[in-house]
């Protein structure tokens, strides 16, 4: 659990925002695949929440208040080996919690009527993020180099890290160079998908990502120092990539249907 091991952690997120899950663009996909398969009375449910605001709108809200909210920090990600079999996951989030932890916090929450509005809303900001955090590979998958911060790259040219290009980078290119992409992944999922991705439980899908992690992310990556990532990396990370998206969203609509619209 090397990240857990950084002294003044708070400090170190502000300076490093390559730490963050998905960027913008990723959370605001899942965001809207998820709203597309609201029903009627979740749907409402997150208007009222919200003040009329959207999940799209809010989806990255709880990294824009990392900085006032520093205990969050841990939240966002959970350290699983490459190496283990499935089992536990207790044992690799730390006190200050975890985003496999923290997500039912936030799901108990947001279902509890006795809470201020107020107190519900951010619930469901957190709700939002974390269950799309999850799915970014790097924030579930542990091989020492704090989620792949530290793992130097060249991507097409560009200096950078693993993390970074998981985050940003791979769906960053992948919309440059296809203008129908983004509205083929927003695109709500019909019944058999919805079915196929939304099974399973919060504890399937972390390891899920761990496995997507080691079998994608890791397992293409060149064995050069910085490593150089172009069009082979490209094209086998792209799919996973795709697929962590819609599943994020598919699982995020099933989690706030569940936790609202009955």
């Amino acid at each position: 659990m090397s990240r857990f091991r950084v002294c003044c952690i708070g400090l170190l997120l502000l300076s490093a925002p390559s730490l963050f899950g998905w960027g913008r663009e990723g959370h605001r996909l899942i965001a809207e695949i998820a709203t597309k398969q609201l029903n009627a009375k979740a749907r409402a449910e997150v208007q009222k929440l919200l003040d009329g605001q959207s999940l799209e709108s809010i989806a990255s809200w709880a990294d824009e208040v990392r900085p006032q909210r520093r205990e969050t920090s841990t939240w966002h990600f959970i350290d699983l080996p490459l190496d283990i079999p499935r089992g536990d996951w207790k044992k690799f989030c730390p006190e200050t919690g975890c985003v496999v932890g923290r997500i039912p916090e936030m799901e108990s929450r947001l279902r509890n009527q006795n809470l201020a509005q107020r107190d519900r809303a951010e619930a469901l900001k957190f709700l939002v993020h974390l269950m799309s955090d999850m799915h970014q590979p790097l924030h579930v998958g542990e091989k020492h180099d704090r989620g792949g911060n530290d793992v130097k790259v060249v991507f097409f040219g560009k200096p950078s890290n693993l993390h970074s290009v998981w985050d940003s980078s791979i769906l960053e290119l992948a919309l440059q160079k296809d203008a129908n992409l983004k509205a083929a992944l927003g695109r709500k999922p019909g019944y058999f998908e919805r079915r196929r991705l939304a099974k399973g439980s919060l504890e399937d899908w972390a390891w899920q990502s761990r496995d997507v992690s080691r079998d994608v992310v890791y397992a293409n990556l060149p064995a050069s120092t910085p490593a150089s990532l172009g069009d082979d990396y490209f094209k086998k990370s792209l799919p996973s990539a795709e697929l962590q998206l819609r599943r994020a969203g598919v699982r995020l609509a099933r989690v706030l249907n569940e936790a609202l619209g009955k």
